[in-house]
């Protein structure tokens, strides 16, 4: 592979390792939410090609199920994309957050990044970033990698799998993508040092959440939460920094 060729140092190889082994504890729910979203694409009448080259390119678990059931449905092209885009817009926020992390990489090594960051990508190199300081591109080439591999392939065995899944299965695997979000969050504020100012933007954005739910699309409304939470952690951020200079 390309990135593992340019990594011709021991250290960066050591790095390209750590990146893989970092990624192992997401891979369950990779791979049960991939199970779902590849069975939910034969359901709706994709084959396997498609939906592997679909987890492959939109690589996003939400946004795949949501175009499934848009398509499913006859929605319209137009809507359907700008759907997708509104669910993945959370991305900008993500690449923002960790780009303090990159800022050594080369043009390529970011864009290259960017596009394999996920949710559960973000929360491990975050987490790490914080610690450090810094993530190698070797490093982040590893969870990276690993991360997309696990979601194309879960998908496709989802989707062959597909009609001998049962329903309560396929229930159950829904849910599976929320826990592990939950377990990423809770596994970032226990290694925080600043656990009072992340939990108040906790609460913050679950009572904009309380307060705006119902009353406009649930993507609009996280966005929304997750914005004003990180503005106002920011901005606590440096009056706390400035009182301590």
């Amino acid at each position: 592979m390309l990135i593992t060729k340019s990594l011709p140092d021991t250290k960066g190889r050591t790095e390209f390792k750590a990146g893989v082994i970092a990624c192992l504890p997401t891979i369950p729910g990779y791979w049960s939410i991939g199970f779902a979203a590849g069975a939910i694409g034969t359901l709706s009448g994709f084959s396997t090609l498609e939906t592997a080259l679909l987890a492959g390119v939109l690589y996003a678990g939400s946004a795949q199920l949501m175009f499934y059931s848009l398509w499913a449905a006859g929605a319209e092209v137009a809507s359907v994309v700008l759907s997708v885009l509104l669910v993945n817009l959370r991305y900008l926020l993500m690449s923002s957050a960790i780009s303090l992390f990159f800022r050594d990489y080369s043009s390529r090594q970011k864009i290259l990044s960017g596009l394999l960051l996920s949710d559960e990508t973000f929360a491990v190199a975050a987490q790490l970033g914080s610690e450090r300081g810094a993530i190698s591109w070797a490093w982040m080439s590893g969870l990276n990698l690993t991360a997309w591999l696990n979601w194309i392939l879960a998908c496709v065995i989802g989707a062959e799998l597909a009609s001998s899944l049962p329903a309560s299965l396929m229930e159950g695997l829904s849910f599976s993508l929320v826990s592990m979000f939950i377990g990423l969050v809770l596994a970032m504020w226990y290694a925080s040092k600043r656990k009072i100012l992340e939990t108040l933007s906790i609460i913050i954005a679950v009572l904009i959440t309380l307060v705006m739910a119902g009353k406009t699309d649930m993507s609009i409304v996280v966005m929304v939460a997750a914005s004003i939470a990180a503005s106002l952690a920011t901005l606590g951020l440096k009056l706390s920094g400035k009182k301590e200079a």
